[in-house]
C-alpha cells in the first residue's frame, strides 16, 4: 500500500490518499434527544464528529462557522469540532456540557416523547499527521435530506451505530474503516460547493489545471519536484502557478510536496522499521543525511525518534 503511495505508474487518488494516512479510529456513537426547549453548549474537542438528524430539527451555531438549522435527514461532518451550541432555540441561555461516553443522551424535558433525534459520533485521527492533513480537508460539510446521496451516508452512520453498539469479533476495525468511508463519501459528494468555500485540497483538486499537478505529486513523491514543472504541468506560468496554488490550497507547493513526502515517511517509518537510506531514497532524498534533516526540521524530531516512539 505504502509502496503504491510512494511511486505509481497511474495518478494516485490524494484525497484517499489522505485519509489512509489520517487513520480514524476509537469510533463511538450514540443517540441524542432533546424535547421542550433546551439549548447546550460544548467547548472545542479538535477531534472530528458527525451526527445524523433521525427525527424532528433543531439549531447547530459552530463558532466561527455560523449557524445552520437541521433537519430530518441532514448529515454533519466536522473534521475538526470547534466549540459549539446545540439548541431547539438559540435565544435559550445554553448550559455548559461535556462530551461524555454513553449510549443514549437526553436535553431539556427529560420525559415524554423528544422533538429531536439524532445520531451523533466522534473518532480520532492518527496524530502524526492530523496537523498538516486536517487543514486541508473542508471545516464543515452540510448535506441536507433532499441532495442526492445523503441516503448513502445515512446507511453508513447507521452501520457505525450498530457496530458500536455490537460486541462482536473484528469490531474496531470495521469502525475504522467504516469512518474511512463516511469521511470519503461525505468529501467527495460535496466537492464543487466546498471548494468554491475554502481553500485546501479539494479546492485544489476542483480546480483542473491544479488537480493536474496535485496528482503527479501524489503518484511520485520520490520524484524531484520544482515549482516550474508544476507550472508547466499545469499549463501556467511559474509565478501564476505559485500564486495560485498557494491561494487555492492554502501553502506553498514546494511546502506542499514537503508536507507531503514527509507525511508519507511517518508513515513508512511506522509501519515498516526500514532503513534511513531507503526512506529517504521512496520519498524524494538523494541521502539518509539529506532527508534527516529536512525531517527533523519539519517536525521538531529525528526520524529514528519518530520511529522509536511511534
Amino acid at each position: 500500500m505504502l509502496r503504491a503511495m510512494t511511486s505509481s505508474s497511474n495518478a494516485a487518488d490524494p484525497l484517499a490518499t489522505v485519509i489512509a494516512l489520517l487513520r480514524p479510529q476509537a469510533v463511538l456513537s450514540k443517540l441524542i434527544s432533546g424535547a421542550g426547549r433546551w439549548s447546550v453548549r460544548y467547548a472545542a474537542q479538535h477531534d472530528p464528529a458527525f451526527c445524523l438528524v433521525l427525527e424532528g430539527a433543531c439549531s447547530l451555531d459552530l463558532d466561527g462557522l455560523g449557524v445552520v438549522e437541521l433537519r430530518e435527514g441532514d448529515f454533519v461532518l466536522l473534521p475538526s469540532t470547534p466549540g459549539f451550541t446545540l439548541a431547539s432555540d438559540l435565544d435559550a441561555r445554553p448550559t455548559p456540557t461535556v462530551p461524555i461516553d454513553i449510549r443514549e443522551l437526553r436535553h431539556g424535558v427529560a420525559s415524554g416523547p423528544p422533538t429531536m433525534r439524532m445520531l451523533g459520533g466522534y473518532f480520532r485521527f492518527h496524530p502524526s499527521n492530523a496537523a498538516f492533513l486536517v487543514p486541508l480537508l473542508p471545516s464543515f460539510v452540510h448535506i441536507p435530506r433532499a441532495e442526492p446521496g445523503a441516503v448513502r451516508l445515512m446507511r453508513i452512520a447507521e452501520l457505525i451505530d450498530e457496530e458500536t453498539r455490537a460486541e462482536r469479533p473484528g469490531r474496531e476495525l470495521m469502525l475504522e474503516r467504516l469512518v474511512e468511508v463516511l469521511l470519503v463519501e461525505a468529501l467527495r459528494f460535496r466537492f464543487a460547493s466546498i471548494a468554491a468555500e475554502e481553500h485546501g485540497l479539494l479546492a485544489g483538486l476542483s480546480d483542473p489545471a491544479l488537480a493536474r499537478s496535485l496528482r503527479l505529486v501524489h503518484a511520485d513523491v520520490a520524484r524531484r519536484w520544482t515549482v516550474a514543472e508544476l507550472a508547466r504541468v499545469a499549463g501556467m506560468s511559474r509565478a501564476v502557478f505559485a500564486e495560485r496554488f498557494t491561494r487555492t490550497v492554502g501553502m506553498p507547493p514546494m511546502q506542499y510536496v514537503l508536507e507531503w513526502r514527509m507525511a508519507i515517511a511517518k508513515e513508512i517509518l511506522r509501519r515498516e522499521r526500514p532503513s534511513l537510506a531507503e526512506v529517504a531514497g521512496r520519498v524524494g532524498y538523494q541521502s539518509a543525511s539529506a532527508f534527516s534533516t529536512a525531517f527533523t526540521r519539519l517536525t521538531g524530531g529525528s526520524p529514528s525518534e519518530f520511529a522509536r516512539e511511534g
